[in-house]
């Protein structure tokens, strides 16, 4: 048995690939539920009005707190070892990655709320939640370099460097 790690393996890839995984377990609960509920009631009534607004109202709550809570970290002090910097970088970047994943699934799961609470049953909130919830997943939730950018941003605030973009390998 070979112990070559592959052409693609790297240092940085092994460092990005949990955080991805937590991202994808964490976001793959959004269409999990939604499909759950598809399968346990197929029929669907035109959804309340109420139902429609809250979902709207969570769509721009989870777009704004994304925004101003999801990408806030404290700066790095300046003459931090390397190591460290590297370090404590890397434990923020998986943070408000999960709170910005959990953030982007949270209209999916008050829609999904919204189908039993409120009447006719109806699923068809999903049908808003999903879509704008993958597109705040795939925008903010997703470890990308943009991602890697935004909070490296924060944590070289005061002048300090974090190295983060080349601990995961986007630099």
């Amino acid at each position: 048995m070979s112990t070559h790690p592959g052409p693609f393996a790297s240092p940085e890839s092994a460092t990005l690939r949990p955080i991805q995984m937590v991202s994808v377990a964490v976001g793959m609960g959004a269409i999990m539920l939604s499909a759950v509920r598809i399968i346990v009631d197929p029929s669907a009534p035109m959804p309340s009005p109420w139902a429609v607004g809250i979902v709207l109202a969570t769509l721009v709550g989870s777009a704004t707190l994304i925004r101003y809570v999801g990408y806030a970290v404290p700066a790095l002090p300046r003459g931090l070892p390397r190591e460290n910097a590297v370090a404590t970088s890397l434990r923020y970047f998986t943070s408000t990655t999960t709170l910005r994943t959990a953030l982007a699934e949270a209209p999916v799961l008050v829609a999904f709320a919204c189908s039993f609470v409120f009447t006719p049953h109806s699923w068809l909130p999903l049908l808003i939640a999903l879509p704008g919830g993958l597109a705040l997943f795939w925008i903010h939730g997703w470890p990308s370099a943009r991602t890697a950018a935004a909070v490296e941003e924060g944590l070289e605030a005061d002048g300090a460097e974090s190295w983060l973009s080349e601990a995961l390998g986007f630099r």
